[in-house]
C-alpha cells in the first residue's frame, strides 16, 4: 500500500468520523460512516507502521550485503597481492607490445 495510500486511509478515515454531519450519516442508514471511519483509521496507521518497518528492514538488508561485499572485494584484492608476491601466474601483468619496439629504438 505504501506510505502515500496509508496516509490517504487515515484521512478518509478521519473525515468520516469528524467531519461527515449527522444529516449526511441519516441519508445512508445502511451503512455506519463513524465506523466505517475508524476502520479506515486503524488500516492507515497499520499501513504506516508496515511500511516504515519494511523501509528500516530493506536498509538494514542492503547494509549487510553492501557489508559481505566490500569484505568479498577486499579478501579478493588481498590474495592476488600474494599471488603477485609470491610471483604466482595467477594474475600476470599486462605485456606492452610495444615496449620491445621503444627498447630496441633507444
Amino acid at each position: 500500500m505504501g506510505l502515500g495510500g496509508s496516509i490517504f486511509f487515515l484521512v478518509f478515515g478521519a473525515l468520516l468520523v469528524f467531519a461527515v454531519t449527522d444529516k449526511a450519516k441519516q441519508d445512508v442508514e445502511w451503512l455506519d460512516l463513524s465506523a466505517t471511519g475508524w476502520i479506515f483509521m486503524i488500516a492507515g496507521i497499520i499501513g504506516i507502521a508496515l511500511t516504515s518497518w519494511y523501509a528500516q528492514h530493506k536498509k538494514q538488508l542492503r547494509k549487510e550485503v553492501h557489508e559481505s561485499y566490500q569484505t568479498a572485494r577486499l579478501a579478493r584484492r588481498d590474495a592476488i597481492k600474494r599471488a603477485d608476491a609470491a610471483n604466482n601466474p595467477v594474475r600476470q601483468k599486462r605485456r606492452d607490445p610495444m615496449a620491445d619496439e621503444r627498447q630496441a629504438a633507444d
